[in-house]
């Protein structure tokens, strides 16, 4: 086994950040990192794999090496073998640690053992990424030499990784951000130019708006949807046309807006000029003294979400209710019996045998409200 004698962890992730708070560009941040990994653990390769669902396999993002050769990176990890082997393990946020990869049954496949060989892998360490419940990124590390590796070689990785993946998500959340900028400054100069005919035609409801608060510029898209001409919306303060419960986080969004921050996807209800409410869906960016603004009509989809929703509450009914069904069926069941007995004795009775009858009708009626309170049985 090979074993290092490194300084302490904590020494060197203080050096690691103020070597990284010399940097500006997101490539060179991640190249730093991948490279003081890999040179404190004394591994041969150090690779960021991203695993988007989209995506038909794991996309490389970046890969660092030592000086000798660099091999075929990736190609193990799309093995079948290897990934049932691991892929639990990953799910579960557990670093793979395999010192030897001949001896660990995880990566004892022949067809595994063969492409490590060609490799020239020893021993690896897998770093996996979770984000919103599911594998975002995997972060691999090979060495040519069996190895142990040890608990804060483990920590240490992992906080790395941790640090190199928030780096990139935030470099790809800002091209997403420069790039919606782009987009609707094209539209703003559409717009501009006589309202151009994606201005014009666009489905979506498109506006300048002031730090006042009014939208100067707005699309047709808005008398479509809400009813209001394009002078009643400049006239009007977009708040003013929110729906009470919405306004007190919109009025949220919007004092972030006017510091800079973008909105993405945010939801409210605005009034429609006939009476009534329509659920719109933004996207806000920020530019100067304006923000420019797109929303999307999406009423119909909280309408079908909430009628679902109501479906599947009433499909079963709660367990206390059906009990309850149960048990207030049994009660009517020993009322229809006793009337059935005393309808006898009352038979030259006229008026009596009326009332009877009142009784067992009311009787029924219970059983049959009882009944639909009752879970429906389904024949296979």
């Amino acid at each position: 086994m090979t074993a290092m004698n490194k300084p302490a962890g904590g020494a060197f992730l203080l050096q690691l950040e103020r070597r990284v708070r010399q940097l500006q560009g997101t490539d060179d941040i991640v190249c730093l990192l991948t490279q003081m990994l890999g040179q404190r653990l004394g591994a041969q390769q150090v690779m960021c794999f991203d695993v988007d669902q989209k995506l038909p396999a794991p996309a490389l993002l970046h890969a660092w090496s030592d000086s000798q050769k660099f091999g075929a990176v990736g190609e193990y990890i799309l093995g079948d073998e290897l990934r049932a082997q691991l892929l639990d393990e990953w799910l579960a946020v557990r670093p793979v640690a395999v010192s030897n990869v001949s001896h660990d049954p995880r990566t004892a496949a022949p067809a595994t053992l063969a492409t490590f060989a060609r490799l020239s892998i020893q021993a690896l360490l897998h770093v996996p990424i979770i984000r919103d419940g599911r594998l975002a990124a995997l972060f691999v590390i090979h060495s040519r030499s069996v190895r142990l590796w040890h608990a804060d070689d483990i920590e240490l990785a992992v906080h790395v990784s941790e640090r190199i993946w928030s780096t990139i998500v935030r470099a790809q959340a800002e091209e997403q951000l420069r790039t919606l900028r782009s987009d609707m400054e094209r539209l703003v100069a559409e717009r501009a130019r006589a309202f151009g005919r994606t201005w014009k035609v666009s489905p979506d409801l498109l506006g300048v708006l002031n730090l006042e608060g009014y939208f100067e510029h707005s699309n047709p898209a808005w008398q479509a949807t809400l009813g209001w001409s394009e002078e009643e919306i400049r006239s009007t303060r977009f708040l003013d046309l929110l729906h009470p419960d919405d306004l007190e986080r919109t009025q949220t969004g919007w004092a972030a807006a006017k510091q800079g921050q973008p909105a993405l996807r945010f939801e409210n209800r605005y009034r429609h000029k006939l009476g009534g409410w329509r659920w719109l869906s933004w996207v806000a960016v920020p530019e100067g003294n304006k923000v420019y603004c797109s929303a999307r009509d999406i009423s119909v989809e909280k309408k079908n979400a909430e009628e679902l929703a109501a479906h599947h509450r009433l499909a079963v009914p709660p367990a206390p209710a059906s009990s309850l069904a149960h048990d207030f069926n049994d009660v009517l069941q020993a009322i229809a019996g006793k009337l059935q007995l005393l309808q006898a004795s009352v038979a030259n009775n006229e008026q009596a045998a009326l009332q009877l009858a009142s009784c067992q009708a009311a009787v029924e009626r219970a059983a049959t409200l009882a009944a639909q309170l009752l879970p429906r049985r389904t024949d296979c």
